[in-house]
């Protein structure tokens, strides 16, 4: 099962399924609680929903999270192998950059709480889930891209996959920051929704031409 928008996106509203209401109610558990903090009690009761329709949907709490982790990642690759074919079709690879840094900035707050709890604990889902479902294939994906990109001339002498990690990286721990610093003062002056267009652009903007001036 793959998620609807409503439930990944900053949208996130009770649905009307069982299963849905169950997944909604746990991913504010998971990111309120973490994996091994997190209660079945509590997510049937923020789902109005009685406890033995959670276990009838899934095995236990873990699989109940590793859906969660698991069509969370699939968006996110959904994302990056959609845009690179319309990056290679335009000759634009800044194209990927931006429709990943707007997916990402797009998703409910809850979903970075998750990815940072999930990071404290040692990241045993990312590892089993993350690595294999997105990690990889993306990394075959941007060397298929990058090779394709050379051919063109689009792309400077850069290491691929170095390269993904690096944008990967910074675009989650800006939408992570966001998370952790709202409230403060910090968050008025780089993370309210007006101020994540202008980090997109910044982004794209040093990325396309870097941060040096060229005699």
């Amino acid at each position: 099962m793959v998620y609807s928008s409503m439930l990944l996106t900053k949208r996130l509203v009770t649905m009307k399924t069982s299963k849905d209401k169950i997944i909604h109610a746990a991913i504010i558990e998971f990111a309120n609680y973490g994996l091994d903090g997190a209660r079945v009690d509590r997510i049937a009761k923020k789902a109005k929903i009685n406890k033995a329709m959670i276990y009838y949907h899934f095995k236990n709490k873990e699989a109940l999270y590793a859906d969660i982790v698991k069509n969370l990642a699939q968006t996110i690759f959904d994302t990056v192998q959609g845009s690179l074919q319309k990056a290679i079709e335009a000759g634009n690879p800044i194209i990927v950059i931006e429709d990943y840094a707007r997916h990402m900035s797009s998703l409910d707050k809850h979903y970075f709480l998750i990815i940072m709890r999930e990071l404290s604990s040692g990241g045993k889902f990312i590892r089993k889930i993350v690595a294999p479902t997105i990690i990889e294939p993306i990394t075959e994906l941007v060397g298929k891209f990058y090779q394709l990109g050379n051919n063109k001339n689009m792309l400077k002498d850069i290491h691929p996959q170095y390269t993904m990690i690096s944008i990967a990286g910074a675009v989650i721990f800006y939408n992570l920051m966001r998370q952790i610093l709202e409230g403060t003062s910090v968050y008025q002056k780089y993370f309210q929704e007006s101020n994540v267009e202008q980090y997109i652009a910044n982004l794209l903007q040093l990325l396309a031409h870097g941060i040096v001036k060229k005699e």
